[in-house]
């Protein structure tokens, strides 16, 4: 494993702890929170829509770092 590896895995191992947490504590009522009509990842999605002239969808995906089944729900 390399240096690359070791950090993508703390990056991921970080990225759970934050979700796990933010669910913990009830931070993701992003619409009841933000007043809104939007979920936090339709946000998301809209952000890094709004960032960019034009996008494809894997570079989409990579970013928010979800899947294809996920983006397509959304």
């Amino acid at each position: 494993m390399g240096p690359r590896d070791d950090l993508d895995l703390a990056v991921d191992e970080v990225r759970d702890f934050s979700r796990m947490y933010t669910r913990l504590i009830g931070v993701l009522d992003y619409p009841g929170q933000l007043n809104t009509p939007y979920t936090l990842s339709e946000a998301r999605i809209l952000y890094e829509l709004a960032q960019r002239e034009r996008t494809h969808v894997s570079a989409l995906r990579e970013r928010l770092g979800v899947t294809a089944a996920h983006l397509s729900r959304t």
